[in-house]
């Protein structure tokens, strides 16, 4: 009786646990963005090594590295993933059954492609075999790639793969993708790399305290979020501390380019 008892209050005691960290726990927001026209030529530019990325097709041989036929003769179910640094950033949907697949897939955010970072490009068989089909690897951009023009890549395994870059798409806000309200600051989880915030050094752990000289605590939750968002075009500075040390911090008014 006496041990189930023990049990007993022991687990009401982790019930009020689990109940504390939940209730102790802070409302998440983001700041509002919205998609915005390219720059015209002489009024701005993307980031360097910023692009929007396409896969256009393949042409892949017709037997596999053993010599078999793929999928006993239907043809590959060929999908491609796409790697920075080692991690997997993104994956096509399959082509069924082709040597000659024609994937027309973007990825879905502009991609950082800087010239010293190493890259890999792999295709797959999602069929029978399940099996790797190709993969090219190189350092940056390989130089024949031009914007809005296809180029191609040679994949070891004698599959070849067509791409484009494109001009990155834009947006306008300030480039705070998410806060946490404190009730008397606004905590920054993250930040888009290539945005207001993100150019005027704003990270992950900073405390927003005040926006154009009036505290978060003063404004309420939901007058917050919106200063917060308009302090870019109103050009408020924001008092942020960061480690116990405040300082002032007026973000620009450049475009957001949201990046993978």
């Amino acid at each position: 009786m006496f041990a189930a008892s023990v049990r007993f209050g022991r687990g009401l005691g982790l019930l009020g646990l689990v109940i504390f960290l939940v209730g102790c726990a802070y409302p998440r927001r983001s700041t509002s963005l919205s998609p915005a026209p390219s720059p015209r030529a002489g009024t701005g530019s993307a980031p360097a090594n910023v692009w929007k990325l396409e896969f256009r097709s393949g042409q892949i041989p017709p037997r596999d590295r053993s010599g078999r036929e793929w999928d006993d003769g239907e043809g590959p179910d060929a999908f491609i993933r796409f790697y920075r640094g080692g991690e997997l950033l993104w994956e096509s949907e399959p082509v069924h059954d082709s040597l000659t697949p024609t994937f027309e897939a973007t990825l879905p955010r502009n991609v950082y492609l800087p010239p010293d970072e190493p890259l890999r490009i792999e295709l797959w068989d999602a069929g029978v075999s399940n099996q790797i089909i190709g993969v090219w690897r190189g350092t940056g951009l390989p130089p024949n790639a031009l914007p809005d023009a296809d180029a191609g890549i040679m994949l070891e395994g004698g599959a070849s793969l067509l791409f484009r870059i494109h001009t990155p798409e834009t947006h306008r806000g300030i480039g705070i993708t998410e806060y946490e309200v404190r009730g008397k600051s606004l905590r920054i989880v993250s930040v888009e790399r290539f945005s207001p915030a993100g150019r005027a050094g704003l990270e992950a752990g900073d405390d927003i305290t005040a926006i154009g000289g009036r505290s978060i605590g003063d404004y309420g939750t939901a007058a917050a979020a919106s200063a917060l968002s308009m302090a870019m075009d109103r050009q408020e500075p924001l008092q942020v501390v960061r480690h116990g040390q405040p300082r002032s911090v007026t973000v620009d008014r450049d475009l957001t380019w949201l990046t993978m």
